[in-house]
């Protein structure tokens, strides 16, 4: 009933593969026999039902229809792909408060925006999938975003989500209107630390202090790629 394919499809560790399966299937006989059933998983399935009145039956597996070992393999793949998004929600936290290029991938209903993140990670490059919905997007670019076009966006996201009922995965959560995207962003090309957005009203403008005189083309990139102008000064030291 468990291929191999499936249980290698996920990248899971063994222990999480065999507790995801164990659940799963109990979950789904418990149902389907209105009774209480438990399952072992090490050497193959090993299923135990526990009628209200007598002792506990073992229910082999050719007694399964097919109808409900579709079923069982469904629920099974559902409950990896559930592990899988939160194994990744995990190692992708890291990711949350950062600014990051995307490249709009298509745009839904008209609002949405679903984009392409490419994320260097140790010895691999990953291809993720961000979005950016309608009020994350200041007004003065809504409706003008074209499939292809690059923008930098804050993460202000990454969590697990069930996506309908055949299947989950991450989410990523971007915004263009967030008030740290100036400052994110000229950190990022100046590598000065210590910059700090004190206001941004979104595609008008954003004043932001900074420990260190910064390079005018820096601000100007920063402002052309948010399309707003930005008020940057050197904030003073406080003497003691």
């Amino acid at each position: 009933m468990l291929t191999a394919d499936l249980l290698q499809k996920y990248g899971l560790p063994e222990d999480q593969v065999l507790d995801a399966v164990e659940l799963a299937v109990t979950r789904t006989l418990s149902a389907a026999l209105d009774t209480t059933v438990s399952v072992r998983a090490e050497n193959g399935l090993e299923i135990v039902a526990y009628p209200r009145i007598g002792r506990p039956v073992e229910v082999p597996l050719h007694a399964i229809t097919r109808k409900l070992r579709r079923h069982i393999l469904h629920n099974v793949e559902l409950e990896l792909q559930r592990r899988q998004a939160l194994r990744e929600a995990e190692v992708l936290q890291e990711l949350r408060g950062q600014v990051i290029y995307g490249t709009v991938g298509r745009i839904e209903d008209g609002e949405t925006l679903r984009v392409v993140l490419e994320i260097d990670e140790a010895f691999r490059r990953l291809i993720l999938s961000g979005e950016c919905p309608l009020f994350y997007q200041p007004g003065h670019e809504r409706g003008l975003y074209r499939v292809g076009d690059m923008r930098a966006f804050h993460v202000t996201r990454v969590h697990a989500v069930q996506a309908g009922r055949h299947s989950a995965r991450v989410r990523i959560l971007l915004s263009r209107t967030s008030a740290r995207l100036p400052e994110l962003l000229l950190k990022k090309l100046t590598g000065v630390d210590g910059i700090v957005c004190q206001r941004r009203v979104a595609g008008g403008f954003s004043r932001l202090a900074t420990p260190v005189r910064l390079p005018k083309s820096a601000i100007n990139t920063v402002g052309k790629e948010l399309g707003e102008h930005l008020y940057v000064f050197v904030a003073e030291k406080s003497g003691r």
